[in-house]
């Protein structure tokens, strides 16, 4: 396969479908900066570009603030050549006929402006990521529709030598440009045979259908789309925003894809669903800082894989499961961080009691008798006062979790604390 990328480290992707054919689009009107010369369908070497280019060249009129001048590199045909587009990074499909195509548009730190998103990144049928942490898009998020593509892991043979302390004589790159790292070169001490689990921990096959929409720190609002979890995402970071309304219930679909999702810092309002319990795959979920309510549900039991857990100041309230604190014990159990402070809880089980002597659980600030760090009585009865909708977990009530939950459990590796800048949606947070 033919890989035609600006940058050189770009690993090989390889498209799992048929590239959807685009729909012809009448051309933007010129701006100040636009190009010189006005390209043509026959400039570029397929449909699918010039359809990137009209596209792109639309976004581009509406953006009100651009401090590094990145769009003035946006000019002319030559969407994927060294220096031109940048932000945009385009590759071949393996398929026999498959054209060049963009496939990763990546914008982070950029500081755009730019009003909304929807008739831009809803216009690439081909894209797998949507990378735009820090700048100040506005708008909600587009229904997006794109073609599964299939993004293989590739360590490079040639490993260049260089001497280290511990006397291993050479460094070893992964060079991933979707996969777990977003474009930047993981380089380690590690041999060949254990470099994929040392930089990769993901469970599974290193060849994933890969996808990514990774928009914190933006000015996006309204609700989530219903349809969400119909694009098999992997990595969702949502956080700082202003987005309101209920966690779609089509997040059940994202069970066996999804790795990690940030939802924090927003107006999330609604149940707690049942559904975000069936991420058995999901090693970080944080809805913290939002308007969620209700009890935890007893699906979040089948979080197998959960290390980084954080539903920290909202308005839930019940009893904390002990089935969920249990995800922190025994040599299967990953939970290394459950955060729910900030809430309304009034008990924890005797699981949960023994994480919170170990630093593992946080519930200052809730209602739970006995415990120091809670709120006043008066704000717990007020709380309590109030009429709840949301449904009350049966007690006796059999969870159905996913299979893979229940035999890849005794797979899983055992606790571990780890930096949150080991985490792709968390590292996207602080760049």
């Amino acid at each position: 396969m033919e890989n035609h990328g600006k940058h050189p480290l770009l690993f090989l992707l390889c498209a799992a479908a048929v590239v959807a054919k685009s729909t012809q689009l009448e051309p933007p009107n010129r701006n100040s900066y636009a190009p010189s010369y006005n390209p043509q369908p026959h400039d570029f070497p397929n449909e699918q570009l010039y359809h990137a280019y009209v596209v792109i060249q639309r976004f581009k009129n509406t953006i009100s603030c651009d401090p590094g001048k990145i769009t003035a590199t946006w000019i002319g045909h030559d969407i994927c050549g060294e220096g031109s587009y940048r932000g945009f990074y385009c590759t071949t499909p393996s398929k026999d006929g498959a054209n060049l195509t963009v496939t990763t548009i990546d914008f982070n730190g950029f500081g755009l402006c730019a009003p909304k998103l929807k008739g831009f990144i809803d216009q690439f049928p081909d894209l797998a990521v949507f990378q735009a942490t820090s700048n100040n898009l506005s708008g909600d998020i587009p229904r997006l529709r794109v073609n599964p593509v299939v993004y293989s892991l590739q360590v490079k043979d040639d490993f260049k030598s260089s001497k280290f302390d511990n006397n291993i004589p050479e460094k070893h790159c992964i060079y991933g440009r979707v996969n777990f790292v977003m474009g930047k070169i993981f380089c380690g001490t590690y041999s060949p045979d254990d470099v994929l689990q040392k930089m990769v921990e993901i469970p599974g096959s290193v060849v994933t259908d890969a996808k990514g929409l990774l928009l914190s720190n933006n000015k996006l609002f309204g609700a989530l789309p219903a349809d969400l979890g119909f694009i098999k995402w992997n990595y969702l970071a949502l956080a700082n925003n202003k987005l309101t309304g209920p966690i779609p219930s089509s997040i059940a679909h994202l069970q066996d894809s999804l790795f990690e999702v940030l939802l924090l810092n927003n107006q999330l309002s609604g149940c707690l669903p049942h559904e975000l319990g069936m991420l058995h795959k999901a090693t970080v979920i944080d809805a913290g800082k939002n308007q969620l309510t209700g009890p935890i549900p007893a699906s979040f039991s089948c979080l197998a894989s959960v290390e980084q857990l954080n539903l920290g100041e909202n308005r839930l309230y019940g009893q904390v499961p002990d089935a969920l604190c249990k995800l922190a014990t025994g040599p299967a159990g990953r939970l290394a961080n459950l955060t729910l402070s900030g809430n309304y809880f009034t008990s924890v089980g005797q699981a949960c009691a023994a994480l919170i002597k170990d630093g593992v659980l946080d519930v200052k600030n809730n209602c739970i008798p006995g415990l120091a760090g809670q709120r006043k009585p008066a704000e717990c009865a007020a709380f309590q006062s109030q009429p709840k909708t949301c449904p009350a977990p049966a007690a006796s009530a059999q969870v159905a979790c996913p299979a893979a939950a229940a035999t890849g459990a005794a797979a899983l590796a055992e606790r571990k604390v780890k930096e949150y800048s080991s985490y792709v949606t968390y590292a996207t947070l602080h760049e």
